[in-house]
């Protein structure tokens, strides 16, 4: 398609990663002017990711002798019910570590 803005260039699609939060993003690029431009659907995906960093919990890490240990806040170990004891999976996540609850 072409740019609306200058009408010279054409509009290619673009991947890049916002820096300041980390947050992947798709997006059209004027390969003139540079513009840059989203569609309703990708601005849905980047507004999804912007909600689950807003509701993002911050944590603690503690060493816990030859581990390290992190503390879950109270209010989501209540909502997933995760007691003493209880077991999960970790996993590498393509945006970091994962827990799976078993």
């Amino acid at each position: 398609m072409k740019c609306p803005i200058c009408n010279k260039g054409m509009m290619k699609r673009k991947f890049d990663i916002m820096e300041q939060d980390g947050v992947d993003f798709e997006a059209y690029k004027c390969s003139e002017c540079g513009e840059e431009l989203m569609d309703m659907k990708q601005l849905k995906v980047l507004a999804t990711e912007y909600r689950k960093l807003r509701s993002a919990k911050e944590v603690t890490f503690a060493k816990w002798g030859n581990s390290i240990a992190v503390r879950i806040p109270k209010d989501l170990a209540d909502e997933y019910n995760i007691k003493s004891g209880k077991q999960g999976l970790l996993t590498k996540g393509k945006k970091g570590i994962e827990i799976v609850l078993a």
